[in-house]
């Protein structure tokens, strides 16, 4: 018996109207009119836009977790999320509902290559700008009492940065004649100094350690702010056999220049010691990096390393068992035990003033939170201090901070709501997300994750980038494979 026609047409079209259907929707998924696509999760199943927190020993497994909410804790630093990419689109939004558990500080960013060598880390929380008695203003932040112009006068005391660059100083001494200090820096340091008679005159006595044949090559760079203003590179010629180099100096000598705060980073391997600074500048110091040198083989006795800082907090390290010894920062100790482990240091009294950090064996390599005068009468702030997750705004008496920080929004029982925008390459298929917790492991800290959402966003589609659009889909495909 012949079917009817009016029944069989609609019988044969139906699959293929079914499956129009199912690639327009695909189509409309992948490429949405509007330029957007949205992908959320809240930890409760697996998602196929975007995965978990890793490494597995840093975080919880995600879901219900053991005190009722649903998401996922972050208690290592750092951590990591992957999300799949749904096709070419040119910036993300990510908007973040988290909890901030004995943790006062976080950021968050975006590795920006295939590579993952180009990261946007930005602020994300900070618990001590979080009362009312912080107030937005042009260039960051300052307390209510405080004139909103004080972040753009560029004078460092009592101001903090946080991914921020500040105002240069203008700072100028009178000239007066050079004065040698004796020191033993190892490897690359930066020495900030204000001009001296509108002049910067530094004299390095530089010594190579190497043992082997060959040359070491060093560089000097000066700035004024982020602008570069001299560069001289060198070889140190330090190999005679197996003896070290002989000491030789090298002038960084710059006339009438504007007044500021310089920075002259001297960039070399730790086979190069600066053995002496000679200088018309009345105020200089060396950081946040301050590496002591051992004098094995130079001189007949150690070289204690002796400095005077606001540094609140540092760690310190050694390479060598002759570096073993008791750090001291004004009334706060640590004791270095172990070669190649990190300690820390952290001042908890209300002193403002420059103290004096002394590492009695030298042989240890420092970093703080300020900077560090190797002559006590030396010493100067260049530029405000860093924030960190250590930093007390109120024991440390500062005023204001320099960011481009925005607070997240309040969503109650200390859950906060937060939304970044980053820029991607339209050719990945997979973006790599960073959030950063310093600290959390030793104070026992976490991170609380309930829900990311994603927003790609592209302009919305016309004739001519529908065209674009696949050109670039199949790129992206090709290099898939």
């Amino acid at each position: 018996m012949k079917m009817p026609r009016i029944i069989a047409i609609p019988i044969f079209l139906l699959p293929w109207i079914v499956a129009i259907c199912v690639v327009g929707w695909i189509v409309l998924n992948r490429f949405p009119p509007n330029g957007h696509f949205v992908a959320v999760t809240t930890f409760a199943k697996s998602n196929a836009f975007i995965n978990p927190f890793l490494p597995s020993e840093r975080v919880s497994v995600p879901g219900k977790q053991p005190d009722g909410w649903t998401g996922q804790r972050i208690t290592g630093d750092p951590t990591y999320m992957t999300a799949r990419v749904p096709g070419p689109y040119e910036r993300v939004d990510v908007e973040l509902e988290f909890r901030a558990v004995h943790q006062p500080l976080i950021e968050f960013g975006i590795v920006k290559d295939a590579e993952g060598k180009d990261l946007d880390l930005e602020p994300l929380f900070f618990e001590g700008l979080m009362t009312d008695e912080w107030k937005k203003t042009n260039g960051g932040y300052v307390r209510n009492a405080m004139n909103a112009t004080r972040l753009l006068s560029g004078a460092p005391e009592g101001i903090a940065t946080w991914d921020a660059t500040a105002t240069v100083a203008l700072l100028e001494d009178p000239g007066g004649d050079a004065r040698e200090t004796k020191v033993s820096l190892r490897g690359a340091h930066d020495v900030y100094v204000v001009p001296a008679g509108g002049n910067i005159d530094v004299t390095f006595g530089l010594q190579d350690v190497n043992r082997k044949r060959g040359n070491t090559t060093a560089v000097f760079r000066v700035f004024r702010g982020d602008e570069e203003i001299f560069r001289e590179a060198l070889g140190t010629s330090g190999s005679r056999d197996t003896r070290m180099g002989e000491v030789f100096e090298f002038r960084v000598f710059i006339p009438k220049v504007r007044p500021g705060a310089y920075r002259i980073s001297f960039q070399s391997d730790d086979d190069v010691f600066i053995r002496s600074i000679k200088t018309t500048s009345r105020r200089w110091v060396v950081g946040p990096r301050l590496n002591f040198g051992d004098v094995v083989g130079y001189a007949t006795s150690t070289m204690a390393g002796h400095a005077w800082t606001t540094s609140r907090h540092i760690v310190a390290e050694t390479f060598h068992t002759e570096g073993l010894q008791t750090l001291t920062l004004g009334p706060a100790s640590v004791r270095v035990t172990k070669t190649h482990e990190t300690y820390r240091l952290d001042r908890t009294d209300a002193e403002t003033r420059p103290i004096e950090l002394v590492a009695p064996q030298g042989d240890l390599r420092i970093v703080g939170d300020g900077w560090f005068a190797l002559r006590v009468d030396a010493f100067f702030e260049p530029k405000p201090k860093r924030l960190t997750d250590g930093t007390n705004v109120d024991l440390e008496r500062v005023d204001g901070v320099i960011t481009d920080f925005e607070k997240p929004e309040p969503i109650g029982e200390g859950w906060y709501r937060s939304q970044k925008t980053f820029m991607i390459d339209p050719s990945l298929d997979r973006l790599r997300f960073v959030l950063s917790a310093p600290g959390i492991m030793s104070r026992a800290g976490g991170v609380d994750i309930r829900r990311i959402k994603l927003t790609y966003r592209r302009d919305p589609i016309t004739l001519s980038g529908w065209t674009m659009l696949l050109k670039q889909e199949l790129i992206n495909a090709w290099r898939r494979l």
